[in-house]
């Protein structure tokens, strides 16, 4: 199931999966992955402008749907950490 954020993260925006994917390294156990992610997406979804003009898609990309998308995506992480881990698959 946590492999799936980053699946529909590129639904999202090419660069959202590729930093999701990217901060795997930094966590040790999947759950802290998770808690990561979701403070990223968290941080993504109160300030989206920089983030966006930072990988020159702030002209390209419509404030309000990215940020739609962005509590869809975090609705499902908060899914997967409230899923028992025994549950979650490989």
């Amino acid at each position: 199931m946590a492999y799936e954020i980053i699946i529909k993260a590129n639904e999202i925006l090419d660069v959202l999966k590729t930093e999701i994917a990217a901060s795997c390294a930094r966590y040790d156990t999947e759950d802290s992955f998770l808690t990561g992610t979701l403070q990223f997406i968290d941080r993504k979804i109160a300030d989206p402008e920089p983030y966006l003009d930072f990988w020159n898609y702030l002209d390209e990309i419509d404030i309000d749907q990215f940020k739609k998308d962005l509590k869809g995506l975090k609705k499902f992480v908060i899914e997967v950490i409230e899923t028992p881990i025994s549950e979650r698959g490989q």
